[in-house]
Protein backbone atom coordinates (compact mmCIF):
# COMPACT_ATOMS: atom_id res chain seq x y z
CA UNK A 1 0.00 0.00 0.00
CA UNK A 2 1.50 3.28 -1.23
CA UNK A 3 2.32 5.51 1.95
CA UNK A 4 0.08 8.95 0.61
CA UNK A 5 -3.08 6.69 0.35
CA UNK A 6 -6.19 7.83 1.75
CA UNK A 7 -9.82 6.58 1.60
CA UNK A 8 -12.76 8.94 2.86
CA UNK A 9 -15.54 6.89 2.75
CA UNK A 10 -19.21 8.55 4.71
CA UNK A 11 -17.17 11.23 7.45
CA UNK A 12 -14.64 8.58 8.22
CA UNK A 13 -11.17 9.61 6.57
CA UNK A 14 -8.43 6.49 6.72
CA UNK A 15 -4.30 6.67 6.29
CA UNK A 16 -2.79 4.07 5.65
CA UNK A 17 -2.04 2.38 8.86
CA UNK A 18 -5.63 3.38 10.12
CA UNK A 19 -7.12 1.42 7.10
CA UNK A 20 -4.69 -1.00 8.33
CA UNK A 21 -5.37 -1.45 11.94
CA UNK A 22 -9.52 -1.70 10.87
CA UNK A 23 -9.33 -4.58 8.28
CA UNK A 24 -7.32 -6.42 11.33
CA UNK A 25 -9.60 -5.54 13.92
CA UNK A 26 -12.61 -7.32 12.59
CA UNK A 27 -14.64 -4.51 13.11
CA UNK A 28 -16.26 -3.67 9.94
CA UNK A 29 -19.51 -2.44 10.50
CA UNK A 30 -20.66 -0.04 7.96
CA UNK A 31 -24.78 0.06 7.52
CA UNK A 32 -24.88 0.22 3.50
CA UNK A 33 -24.32 -2.37 1.11
CA UNK A 34 -21.97 0.07 -1.13
CA UNK A 35 -19.70 0.79 1.96
CA UNK A 36 -19.60 -2.84 2.96
CA UNK A 37 -18.24 -3.69 -0.85
CA UNK A 38 -15.66 -1.38 -0.73
CA UNK A 39 -14.69 -2.88 2.54
CA UNK A 40 -15.16 -6.25 2.07
CA UNK A 41 -13.15 -5.99 -0.92
CA UNK A 42 -10.19 -4.07 0.60
CA UNK A 43 -10.22 -7.01 2.96
CA UNK A 44 -9.89 -9.34 0.40
CA UNK A 45 -7.09 -7.53 -1.59
CA UNK A 46 -4.96 -7.12 1.89
CA UNK A 47 -5.25 -10.81 2.57
CA UNK A 48 -2.72 -13.87 2.19
CA UNK A 49 -4.51 -15.13 -1.43
CA UNK A 50 -2.73 -14.46 -4.45
CA UNK A 51 -5.66 -13.67 -6.32
CA UNK A 52 -9.17 -11.98 -6.25
CA UNK A 53 -12.74 -13.75 -7.34
CA UNK A 54 -14.73 -11.54 -9.75
CA UNK A 55 -18.26 -12.14 -11.73
CA UNK A 56 -17.30 -11.46 -15.63
CA UNK A 57 -20.73 -9.70 -17.27
CA UNK A 58 -20.97 -11.80 -20.30
CA UNK A 59 -19.19 -9.66 -22.68
CA UNK A 60 -16.97 -12.43 -24.22
CA UNK A 61 -19.18 -15.18 -23.43
CA UNK A 62 -21.41 -16.79 -20.10
CA UNK A 63 -21.36 -14.56 -17.23
CA UNK A 64 -19.09 -16.98 -14.78
CA UNK A 65 -16.75 -16.80 -11.66
CA UNK A 66 -13.09 -16.05 -12.68
CA UNK A 67 -9.98 -15.11 -10.44
CA UNK A 68 -7.52 -12.33 -11.53
CA UNK A 69 -4.12 -12.29 -10.23
CA UNK A 70 -3.38 -9.22 -7.81
CA UNK A 71 -0.09 -8.60 -8.95
CA UNK A 72 -1.63 -8.04 -12.57
CA UNK A 73 -4.19 -6.12 -11.51
CA UNK A 74 -1.29 -3.58 -10.20
CA UNK A 75 -0.08 -3.68 -13.31
CA UNK A 76 -3.33 -2.53 -15.02
CA UNK A 77 -3.74 0.26 -12.14
CA UNK A 78 -0.04 1.47 -13.09
CA UNK A 79 -1.02 1.69 -16.73
CA UNK A 80 -4.37 3.50 -16.52
CA UNK A 81 -2.54 5.99 -13.97
CA UNK A 82 0.33 6.71 -16.09
CA UNK A 83 -1.70 7.09 -19.08
CA UNK A 84 -4.00 10.39 -17.05
CA UNK A 85 -0.87 11.02 -15.62
CA UNK A 86 -1.78 10.38 -11.83
CA UNK A 87 0.36 11.00 -8.86
CA UNK A 88 0.38 10.84 -5.44
CA UNK A 89 -2.09 12.57 -3.14
CA UNK A 90 -4.04 13.15 -6.50
CA UNK A 91 -7.95 13.34 -5.54
CA UNK A 92 -10.06 10.81 -7.40
CA UNK A 93 -13.81 9.69 -6.78
CA UNK A 94 -15.17 5.93 -6.36
CA UNK A 95 -18.78 6.30 -7.61
CA UNK A 96 -18.69 2.71 -8.65
CA UNK A 97 -19.97 -0.28 -6.90
CA UNK A 98 -16.81 -2.43 -5.48
CA UNK A 99 -18.15 -5.36 -6.39
CA UNK A 100 -17.76 -4.85 -10.32
CA UNK A 101 -14.57 -4.76 -11.55
CA UNK A 102 -14.55 -0.98 -12.42
CA UNK A 103 -14.76 -0.45 -8.45
CA UNK A 104 -12.47 -2.87 -7.63
CA UNK A 105 -9.59 -1.38 -10.33
CA UNK A 106 -10.84 2.50 -8.64
CA UNK A 107 -9.59 1.14 -5.52
CA UNK A 108 -6.25 -0.66 -6.54
CA UNK A 109 -5.08 2.38 -8.43
CA UNK A 110 -5.34 4.49 -5.57
CA UNK A 111 -3.75 2.09 -3.44
CA UNK A 112 -0.96 1.54 -5.40
CA UNK A 113 -0.62 4.92 -6.29
CA UNK A 114 -0.99 6.62 -3.55
CA UNK A 115 -4.50 8.44 -4.31
CA UNK A 116 -7.01 10.69 -2.08
CA UNK A 117 -9.90 8.27 -2.93
CA UNK A 118 -13.32 9.79 -2.07
CA UNK A 119 -15.91 7.14 -2.15
CA UNK A 120 -19.59 7.70 -2.29
CA UNK A 121 -22.78 5.74 -2.97
CA UNK A 122 -22.63 4.58 -6.90
CA UNK A 123 -25.94 6.04 -8.00
CA UNK A 124 -27.67 9.08 -9.38
CA UNK A 125 -25.43 11.99 -9.63
CA UNK A 126 -21.98 11.41 -7.86
CA UNK A 127 -20.25 14.63 -8.22
CA UNK A 128 -23.22 16.82 -6.29
CA UNK A 129 -22.39 15.12 -2.96
CA UNK A 130 -18.52 16.30 -2.80
CA UNK A 131 -17.49 19.32 -1.53
CA UNK A 132 -14.09 19.46 -3.24
CA UNK A 133 -13.23 18.75 -6.92
CA UNK A 134 -11.63 15.77 -7.61
CA UNK A 135 -8.71 15.15 -10.26
CA UNK A 136 -9.70 11.63 -11.82
CA UNK A 137 -13.27 10.03 -12.39
CA UNK A 138 -14.94 6.85 -13.94
CA UNK A 139 -18.63 6.85 -14.35
CA UNK A 140 -20.76 5.15 -16.22
CA UNK A 141 -23.57 6.90 -18.81
CA UNK A 142 -26.64 7.21 -17.12
CA UNK A 143 -24.18 9.10 -14.02
CA UNK A 144 -22.58 11.54 -16.47
CA UNK A 145 -26.10 12.52 -17.78
CA UNK A 146 -27.26 13.17 -13.89
CA UNK A 147 -23.88 15.52 -13.56
CA UNK A 148 -24.73 17.13 -16.88
CA UNK A 149 -28.49 17.94 -15.57
CA UNK A 150 -27.07 19.38 -12.44
CA UNK A 151 -24.27 21.59 -14.14
CA UNK A 152 -21.92 19.80 -11.78
CA UNK A 153 -19.76 18.03 -14.31
CA UNK A 154 -16.76 20.86 -13.45
CA UNK A 155 -15.63 18.91 -9.84
CA UNK A 156 -13.61 16.50 -11.90
CA UNK A 157 -10.66 17.33 -14.37
CA UNK A 158 -10.65 13.99 -16.13
CA UNK A 159 -13.93 11.71 -16.51
CA UNK A 160 -13.39 7.70 -17.54
CA UNK A 161 -16.55 6.53 -18.86
CA UNK A 162 -17.31 3.08 -19.66
CA UNK A 163 -20.22 0.42 -18.95
CA UNK A 164 -22.13 1.40 -22.58
CA UNK A 165 -21.25 3.26 -25.55
CA UNK A 166 -21.18 7.03 -25.04
CA UNK A 167 -24.25 8.27 -27.17
CA UNK A 168 -23.73 10.72 -29.95
CA UNK A 169 -25.91 13.61 -28.18
CA UNK A 170 -24.13 12.68 -25.00
CA UNK A 171 -20.76 13.24 -26.94
CA UNK A 172 -22.18 16.78 -28.03
CA UNK A 173 -22.90 17.62 -24.86
CA UNK A 174 -19.72 16.38 -23.11
CA UNK A 175 -17.79 18.89 -26.19
CA UNK A 176 -18.81 22.11 -24.61
CA UNK A 177 -16.80 21.25 -21.65
CA UNK A 178 -13.28 21.76 -20.45
CA UNK A 179 -13.26 18.54 -18.89
CA UNK A 180 -11.17 16.08 -20.00
CA UNK A 181 -13.44 13.22 -21.30
CA UNK A 182 -12.61 9.66 -22.41
CA UNK A 183 -14.42 6.34 -23.58
CA UNK A 184 -12.94 3.10 -22.06
CA UNK A 185 -13.11 -0.17 -23.81
CA UNK A 186 -12.35 -3.77 -21.27
CA UNK A 187 -14.43 -5.93 -19.68
CA UNK A 188 -13.68 -8.05 -16.53
CA UNK A 189 -11.47 -10.57 -17.51
CA UNK A 190 -9.02 -7.69 -19.13
CA UNK A 191 -9.06 -6.03 -15.36
CA UNK A 192 -10.71 -3.05 -16.88
CA UNK A 193 -10.20 -0.90 -19.82
CA UNK A 194 -7.25 -1.97 -22.64
CA UNK A 195 -8.00 1.12 -24.67
CA UNK A 196 -9.11 4.52 -24.77
CA UNK A 197 -10.96 7.24 -27.03
CA UNK A 198 -10.66 10.48 -26.34
CA UNK A 199 -14.86 12.33 -26.55
CA UNK A 200 -13.99 15.70 -26.48
CA UNK A 201 -11.35 18.73 -27.36
CA UNK A 202 -9.08 18.58 -30.36
CA UNK A 203 -8.03 15.12 -30.00
CA UNK A 204 -11.51 13.76 -30.17
CA UNK A 205 -11.81 10.76 -32.66
CA UNK A 206 -14.18 7.72 -32.96
CA UNK A 207 -10.78 5.21 -32.85
CA UNK A 208 -9.58 3.76 -29.34
CA UNK A 209 -6.09 3.59 -29.08
CA UNK A 210 -4.87 0.74 -27.17
CA UNK A 211 -3.03 1.26 -24.12
CA UNK A 212 1.09 0.32 -23.85
CA UNK A 213 1.91 -2.38 -25.89
CA UNK A 214 -1.83 -3.86 -26.42
CA UNK A 215 -2.29 -5.39 -29.70
CA UNK A 216 -5.31 -6.03 -31.54
CA UNK A 217 -6.44 -8.37 -34.03
CA UNK A 218 -9.70 -9.41 -36.05
CA UNK A 219 -11.43 -12.75 -36.69
CA UNK A 220 -12.98 -14.23 -39.45
CA UNK A 221 -16.13 -12.56 -38.36
CA UNK A 222 -14.65 -9.58 -37.78
CA UNK A 223 -14.61 -9.32 -34.21
CA UNK A 224 -12.04 -8.38 -32.07
CA UNK A 225 -9.21 -9.91 -30.32
CA UNK A 226 -7.08 -8.83 -27.91
CA UNK A 227 -3.26 -9.25 -26.84
CA UNK A 228 -2.29 -8.25 -23.55
CA UNK A 229 0.76 -10.29 -22.50
CA UNK A 230 1.51 -7.53 -19.05
CA UNK A 231 -1.95 -8.73 -18.30
CA UNK A 232 -2.08 -12.51 -19.12
CA UNK A 233 -3.90 -12.58 -21.76
CA UNK A 234 -2.40 -14.12 -24.80
CA UNK A 235 -5.75 -13.59 -27.44
CA UNK A 236 -8.67 -12.91 -25.75
CA UNK A 237 -11.80 -13.42 -28.31
CA UNK A 238 -14.75 -11.00 -28.20
CA UNK A 239 -18.12 -10.71 -29.68
CA UNK A 240 -17.64 -6.94 -30.81
CA UNK A 241 -17.27 -6.00 -34.68
CA UNK A 242 -14.95 -3.48 -35.43
CA UNK A 243 -12.60 -1.61 -38.15
CA UNK A 244 -9.01 -1.91 -36.90
CA UNK A 245 -6.46 0.68 -37.83
CA UNK A 246 -2.98 -1.25 -37.74
CA UNK A 247 -2.72 -3.13 -34.78
CA UNK A 248 -2.88 -0.32 -32.08
CA UNK A 249 -6.36 1.22 -32.79
CA UNK A 250 -9.96 0.29 -33.43
CA UNK A 251 -13.24 1.50 -33.92
CA UNK A 252 -16.36 -0.20 -32.59
CA UNK A 253 -19.14 -1.10 -34.89
CA UNK A 254 -21.34 -3.22 -32.55
CA UNK A 255 -21.96 -6.17 -31.19
CA UNK A 256 -21.84 -9.81 -33.14
CA UNK A 257 -24.72 -11.19 -31.32
CA UNK A 258 -26.78 -7.96 -31.55
CA UNK A 259 -26.70 -7.97 -35.77
CA UNK A 260 -30.12 -8.17 -37.73
CA UNK A 261 -30.50 -10.04 -40.81
CA UNK A 262 -32.97 -7.96 -42.92
CA UNK A 263 -33.39 -8.96 -46.72
CA UNK A 264 -29.87 -10.80 -46.41
CA UNK A 265 -28.32 -7.20 -45.60
CA UNK A 266 -26.99 -7.16 -41.99
CA UNK A 267 -27.64 -4.67 -39.74
CA UNK A 268 -26.09 -3.02 -36.82
CA UNK A 269 -28.65 -1.63 -34.24
CA UNK A 270 -25.17 0.34 -32.26
CA UNK A 271 -25.05 2.73 -35.44
CA UNK A 272 -28.77 3.37 -35.92
CA UNK A 273 -29.42 3.89 -31.74
CA UNK A 274 -27.19 6.99 -31.89
CA UNK A 275 -28.78 8.26 -34.63
CA UNK A 276 -32.05 7.91 -32.44
CA UNK A 277 -30.74 8.65 -29.19
CA UNK A 278 -31.31 12.58 -29.94
CA UNK A 279 -35.07 12.01 -30.56
CA UNK A 280 -35.46 9.63 -27.26
CA UNK A 281 -35.13 10.56 -23.61
CA UNK A 282 -36.06 6.76 -22.22
CA UNK A 283 -33.73 3.32 -22.25
CA UNK A 284 -34.37 2.36 -25.72
CA UNK A 285 -33.08 -0.40 -28.58
CA UNK A 286 -33.41 -1.63 -31.90
CA UNK A 287 -33.41 -5.01 -32.27
CA UNK A 288 -34.52 -7.87 -34.51
CA UNK A 289 -38.05 -9.96 -34.84
CA UNK A 290 -38.83 -12.47 -37.05
CA UNK A 291 -40.32 -11.92 -40.16
CA UNK A 292 -40.94 -14.44 -42.89
CA UNK A 293 -40.59 -11.91 -46.00
CA UNK A 294 -36.97 -10.02 -44.66
CA UNK A 295 -35.97 -13.10 -41.69
CA UNK A 296 -35.86 -10.62 -39.41
CA UNK A 297 -37.55 -6.93 -39.75
CA UNK A 298 -35.82 -3.99 -37.94
CA UNK A 299 -37.81 -2.53 -34.88
CA UNK A 300 -37.82 -0.50 -31.76
CA UNK A 301 -38.30 -1.37 -28.38
CA UNK A 302 -38.90 2.25 -25.86
CA UNK A 303 -39.00 1.50 -22.21
CA UNK A 304 -42.36 3.63 -21.42
CA UNK A 305 -45.35 2.78 -19.50
CA UNK A 306 -47.12 5.95 -21.29
CA UNK A 307 -46.68 7.00 -24.79
CA UNK A 308 -47.98 10.28 -24.30
CA UNK A 309 -44.24 11.99 -24.30
CA UNK A 310 -42.99 9.79 -26.77
CA UNK A 311 -41.81 12.04 -30.22
CA UNK A 312 -43.46 9.38 -32.44
CA UNK A 313 -43.59 11.79 -35.55
CA UNK A 314 -40.40 12.71 -34.93
CA UNK A 315 -38.75 9.58 -34.96
CA UNK A 316 -40.95 8.69 -37.84
CA UNK A 317 -39.27 11.60 -39.94
CA UNK A 318 -35.67 10.50 -38.41
CA UNK A 319 -36.16 6.84 -39.77
CA UNK A 320 -37.57 8.21 -42.98
CA UNK A 321 -34.25 9.17 -44.00
CA UNK A 322 -32.27 6.08 -43.47
CA UNK A 323 -31.71 3.48 -46.50
CA UNK A 324 -34.85 0.99 -46.67
CA UNK A 325 -33.28 -2.21 -45.36
CA UNK A 326 -32.18 -0.11 -41.88
CA UNK A 327 -35.79 2.08 -41.26
CA UNK A 328 -37.75 0.11 -38.42
CA UNK A 329 -40.99 -1.70 -39.23
CA UNK A 330 -42.49 -1.02 -35.59
CA UNK A 331 -41.68 0.77 -32.30
CA UNK A 332 -42.86 -1.47 -29.33
CA UNK A 333 -43.95 0.21 -26.18
CA UNK A 334 -42.40 -1.45 -23.02
CA UNK A 335 -43.50 -0.82 -19.20
CA UNK A 336 -39.86 -2.46 -17.61
CA UNK A 337 -36.81 -3.80 -19.12
CA UNK A 338 -35.25 -6.92 -18.59
CA UNK A 339 -31.60 -6.02 -17.21
CA UNK A 340 -28.36 -8.30 -16.55
CA UNK A 341 -26.65 -8.40 -13.04
CA UNK A 342 -24.19 -5.64 -14.72
CA UNK A 343 -27.17 -3.18 -15.60
CA UNK A 344 -26.97 -3.80 -19.21
CA UNK A 345 -30.44 -4.09 -21.10
CA UNK A 346 -31.15 -7.88 -21.54
CA UNK A 347 -32.64 -7.39 -25.31
CA UNK A 348 -33.16 -11.08 -25.55
CA UNK A 349 -35.65 -11.28 -22.38
CA UNK A 350 -36.79 -8.01 -23.05
CA UNK A 351 -38.54 -9.05 -26.57
CA UNK A 352 -40.66 -11.73 -24.83
CA UNK A 353 -42.38 -8.50 -22.64
CA UNK A 354 -44.17 -6.87 -26.13
CA UNK A 355 -46.99 -4.64 -24.96
CA UNK A 356 -48.01 -1.77 -27.87
CA UNK A 357 -46.94 -1.34 -31.17
CA UNK A 358 -46.95 1.83 -33.55
CA UNK A 359 -46.62 1.52 -37.14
Amino acid sequence: MHPSFTLQIGNDIFSSQKLKDVLQSEQLVFGEDWQKAVFMFLKQWFSEGDDISVHTSGSTGKPQVIHLSKSLMKVSASMTCDYFGLKPMDRALLCLSAEKIAGKMMLVRAIERGLNLVAVNPVGCPLSVINESVKFAAMVPIQVQHCLNEKCLDKTQILLIGGIAVSDHMQTELSAHSVRCYSSYGMTETMSHVAIKTLNGPDASEWFEGLDNIRFSLDARGCLQIAAKQLGVEQLQTNDICELEGNTRFRWIGRADFVINSGGVKVHPEQLEKLLSPCIPLPFFITGLENERLGEKVVVFIQTSSEEHIPVNEIRQLIREWPKYQQPKDIYFIPEFVYTLSGKIDRNATKTKVRHRVI
